[in-house]
């Protein structure tokens, strides 16, 4: 009896030995001499993204280039904003009013060019200041006066306003152009 368990114990000693070597393993790099080093393949470089336009005339050459028909345009300063709101507190940084060449010209030129005549581009430091200013707008375009009607889009802290003038075709083509560019 005492055999059988000695031959026991024995076999199931030789057991675990046996199911903790196969349990090893080792890296081909380690246990082969003639195993090649390995080189990891080269990263590409990542093509540098252009710069989201941050001004009135940054975005108005940028929906230019999305090919819309933009013509004589107007930026605006501290000094000859009629509205004196650039730069002020919770008012516009930058802003530019433009004529759409497919819209009736007029002679209008630099500070009296209006929306009427193609848009306007206001750029806000942040999106509170631009959506309170778009809710202003949007009463005043609501109001019922023909005096102040226009399409007004907003995105993050720019606000696009077009002419009155333009189907709803032609002015939601000024909003997609507006999106891919910002």
């Amino acid at each position: 009896m005492k055999i059988k368990k000695v031959t026991i114990l024995l076999f199931a000693l030789l057991l675990c030995c046996l199911l903790a070597a196969c349990g090893e393993t080792s890296s081909p790099a380690q246990s082969s001499p003639t195993a090649q080093p390995t080189t990891a393949a080269p990263t590409p470089t990542p093509s540098p993204t252009p710069a989201k336009p941050k001004t009135a005339d940054e975005i108005l050459k940028a929906l230019k280039a999305q090919g819309l028909k933009i013509g004589e345009s107007f930026t605006y300063t501290e000094e000859n904003d009629p509205n004196k709101l650039l730069g002020r507190p919770g008012q516009y940084t930058s802003k530019v009013n433009f004529k759409d060449t497919s819209l009736e010209a007029t002679t209008n030129s630099g500070a009296e060019i209006s929306i009427d005549e193609g848009g306007s581009i206001e750029v806000f430091e942040n999106e509170q200041t631009a959506q309170k200013r778009f809710q202003y707008l949007q009463a005043l375009s609501q109001s019922g006066s023909a005096l102040f009607a226009e399409y007004e889009y907003i995105h993050g802290s720019v606000i696009l306003r077009v002419s009155k003038a333009f189907t709803p075709t032609q002015a939601k083509a000024y909003d997609e152009a507006l999106k891919k560019v910002l």
